[in-house]
């Protein structure tokens, strides 16, 4: 039997593609690998009613719904995509993005973030606290409801979604609903199980790639203790519920099994979900894996079921 990271890796040869490896090119010939191998998932992308790309002034933000513009305010899920705060971008996810609204049927406005180390942290945090400023503030001019928000990513993304929801509980915003953190890069600890069974080549992502993405985003390793960059040693008490999505056989496995756990013990509602044969970012190939299709699915219904029917809220 073919497993999903087998198939990947035949289908990826037979398009001529590699993934990136930032470790062994320059970084700009990196970002190209990077765009060459998602574009071959991002082939025959399905119709959506309304993709719209917004600029606010350093924000690049793109738009998918499934209603038109000039109907009422719709709910939105914020996303930030992954690539380890230096790769990738709105493009390498548009056909995640574009079935996350399909599939929920809320807008899903999604940021494209200034990349590292061009940008370093906490510059990716504050941009997506920014974005969320925006919804609030300017999101019914677009059609959308920026109080009946979700926010969510993957990988990297992932981590910038829980750090924006701990920044606004820790500064007194409204939070978000709820948060969709798909096999999120948590933490830079490099020695757990996970790292010691996936992270070696065979698997995709390597433990070394992962290093060399902190060493990116951070300007020293002491910030590697951070709470709001490594969001698994924050405090978590007070959160909304997660949905939080592993794979089983991703060196990140167990950044998601510790946070699901310390989620828990802080009396967060959480639900942890573990496809176990997927690797890492997996649920960007729904063209190829239907593991990736049950996942999206599982996604996309927490989120409707999160922020439908229409959050009713307080007036300002």
């Amino acid at each position: 039997m073919t497993t999903p990271i087998a198939a990947i890796q035949a289908y990826a040869r037979s398009c001529g593609v590699t993934p990136a490896d930032p470790l062994r090119t320059p970084l700009s010939a990196a970002r190209q690998q990077a765009r060459d191998y998602q574009a071959i998932w991002n082939r025959d992308l399905p119709d959506i009613t309304r993709r719209q790309d917004i600029q606010v002034g350093r924000l690049r933000l793109r738009l998918f719904d499934t209603a038109p513009a000039g109907g009422d305010r719709r709910p939105v899920l914020v996303y930030f995509h992954g690539g380890g705060f230096a790769l990738n971008g709105l493009d390498t996810h548009e056909r995640l993005l574009r079935l996350l609204a399909l599939k929920s049927g809320v807008a899903v406005l999604a940021l494209g973030y200034s990349l590292a180390p061009e940008v370093r942290f906490p510059g990716q945090v504050q941009e997506a606290m920014e974005t969320l400023s925006w919804l609030r503030r300017h999101g019914a001019e677009h059609g959308l409801d920026g109080h009946n928000v979700a926010v969510g990513g993957d990988s990297a993304g992932a981590n910038l979604a829980l750090a924006v929801t701990l920044s606004c509980r820790d500064i007194g915003l409204s939070l978000p609903r709820f948060g969709l953190l798909l096999y999120g890069m948590f933490s830079a600890d490099l020695r757990t199980a996970s790292h010691r069974a996936f992270g070696g080549g065979a698997h995709g992502l390597t433990s070394e790639r992962v290093d060399w993405f902190w060493t990116q985003y951070l300007a020293d390793r002491s910030q590697r203790d951070n709470p709001l960059a490594a969001p698994l040693l924050a405090d978590l008490h007070g959160l909304p519920p997660q949905l939080v999505i592993g794979a089983g056989q991703d060196c990140l496995l167990d950044d998601s099994l510790n946070l699901a756990h310390k989620l828990e013990m802080s009396g967060v509602a959480v639900t942890l979900s573990v496809y176990d044969e997927a690797p890492h970012s997996f649920m960007q190939m729904t063209s190829l894996l239907s593991v990736a299709v049950r996942a999206v699915d599982q996604a996309a219904q927490a989120v409707a079921g999160a922020l439908r029917p229409p959050f009713r809220h307080a007036a300002a």
